[in-house]
């Protein structure tokens, strides 16, 4: 966990650096938020209480005494919250790096991340949010456009459309109402 946590933390401080190497190359996509399938989701209709910089929520993602809220904004953020704390990633400034986190599949795209209480990890691209919460496997829920699967001892959970949760969690067994 401790190499795990240097790693992101280490993915941080070198994907700003090699961003702004790379600002000529940038995806057009990562430029406009108002084009990212993340936009185009139905999230929430009921969502509970937003993030001051929220602008909407895409999913609620519960696993023992963590309740998660998946949240973006038009500006460009991606965010998740928990009851007493919140962390974003600038999709645009950041332009963000080609990755794909370990236990997640699908295709390498360009993602930014972070990190919160060294235990939940949120990593966002264009078209879906991958989040990580490690050490906590009881009661895992979700709701809105999200599924999830225990793995390592904790749980992986993917926001975004039906194509990337397939693509990212194909076994997935937490399901929104199943």
């Amino acid at each position: 966990m401790v190499d795990r946590l240097a790693r992101v933390v280490a993915a941080f401080l070198v994907l700003p650096a090699l961003g702004a190497c790379s600002a000529q190359n940038a995806d057009p996509l990562l430029k406009d938020p108002a084009q990212w399938p993340l936009v185009k989701l139905k999230g929430l209709t009921d969502p509970p209480k937003l993030p001051e910089e929220a602008e909407r929520v895409l999913a609620q993602i519960k696993v023992g005494s963590y309740d998660l809220i998946a949240w973006i904004h038009s500006s460009g953020l991606c965010g998740l919250s928990g009851s007493d704390w919140s962390m974003n990633v600038d999709m645009i400034r950041s332009e963000g790096q080609p990755a794909r986190e370990e236990g997640f599949s699908g295709p390498v795209e360009p993602a930014v991340g972070s990190s919160s209480e060294s235990k939940v990890s949120l990593f966002c691209t264009p078209t879906r949010m991958l989040i990580r919460v490690e050490g906590e496997t009881s009661k895992p829920s979700v709701s809105g456009d999200a599924v999830a699967q225990l793995f390592n001892g904790g749980l992986n959970a993917v926001v975004g459309s039906q194509e990337a949760r397939q693509e990212s969690l194909p076994g997935a067994t937490v399901t929104p109402g199943g």
